[in-house]
C-alpha cells in the first residue's frame, strides 16, 4: 500500500494524459493487476522504478517485456547527440536506461514471460551495450581534444585500435541481477590513429579510468553496472 500510494501520488501534477488515465485505471482493478502488486509488495528496488518513471511504467505494462526492452536498450544505442554530449549527460542516459531496463527484465522474469537464457542474455546485451556507448563517447571526446584523429568520428569505435573484452559472465552471456563485470582494456599502437602529445599510455589509461568511472559510479540515479 506505501508503494502503491506513492505511485498514485504525482497524479494531480501528471500532464501525460495516457500516463494518467493508465494510473487512474489501475487504481480502479487492483486486485486485476497481480503482477504490479507483486512488485510493490515484495521489491523496493523495482517498485521504486516504477514510482520514477511512469510513463515507461505504463509502456511496459500496457506494450510488454520485448517492447519495453527494445526502448530501453534505445536510450543506450541512440548516436544523436555523440558530438554534443557531456559526460554528465552520458551517466543519466545510462542509469535511466539501465533503470528500465531493470524493471523490464525483472517483471518478465517475475512473470514467467521470458525464460532464464533470454533473462541473462539481456542482461548481457544490455551491459554490452552500455559499455559501447561509453567507448563511443569517450573516444569521440579525445577526438574532439585532438588526442586521435579517427577515422569516422560519427562511428568511433571503427578502427580506434581500443579493445575491451568482456569476462567471466559477461563474456558468456551469463550476468545475473547481482552481477558485476569483469574487463580488460587493450589497445593496439599500430592502429590507434595518435595525434596528441601526452604519450598514448597516459591517454588510454584515463580512457580505462573514465569508462569505469562511467559505469560504476553512484549518482543520485543509481549507476549501470559494478565494474
Amino acid at each position: 500500500d506505501v508503494h502503491w500510494q506513492r505511485f498514485r501520488e504525482p497524479i494531480g501534477r501528471l500532464e501525460d494524459e495516457a500516463t494518467l488515465a493508465f494510473i487512474q485505471s489501475l487504481d480502479d482493478k487492483r486486485d486485476d493487476t497481480p503482477l504490479l502488486a507483486t512488485i510493490f509488495g515484495n521489491s523496493p528496488f523495482l517498485s521504486q522504478c516504477i514510482i520514477s518513471d511512469p510513463e515507461f511504467a505504463r509502456l511496459l505494462f500496457l506494450e510488454g517485456p520485448d517492447v519495453g526492452y527494445r526502448a530501453a536498450l534505445g536510450g543506450v544505442t541512440n548516436r544523436s547527440d555523440l558530438a554534443s554530449e557531456t559526460t554528465d549527460q552520458i551517466k543519466a542516459r545510462l542509469r535511466i536506461a539501465k533503470r528500465r531496463a531493470a524493471l523490464t527484465i525483472g517483471s518478465a522474469d517475475i512473470a514467467n514471460a521470458w525464460p532464464l537464457e533470454r533473462v541473462t542474455g539481456a542482461l548481457s546485451d544490455f551491459a554490452t551495450e552500455s559499455l559501447c556507448a561509453t567507448s563511443r563517447h569517450l573516444l569521440r571526446q579525445l577526438h574532439d581534444k585532438g588526442d586521435l584523429a579517427l577515422p569516422d568520428p560519427d562511428n568511433p569505435e571503427a578502427d580506434s585500435g581500443l579493445i575491451v573484452l568482456g569476462m567471466g559472465k559477461l563474456g558468456a552471456r551469463e550476468l545475473n541481477y547481482s552481477s558485476d563485470i569483469d574487463l580488460i582494456i587493450l589497445f593496439d599502437q599500430d592502429t590507434v590513429p595518435y595525434t596528441g602529445d601526452g604519450g598514448l599510455q597516459h591517454v588510454f589509461t584515463r580512457l580505462a579510468r573514465n569508462l569505469v568511472s562511467i559505469m560504476d559510479e553512484r549518482t543520485r540515479d543509481g549507476y549501470v553496472f559494478r565494474t
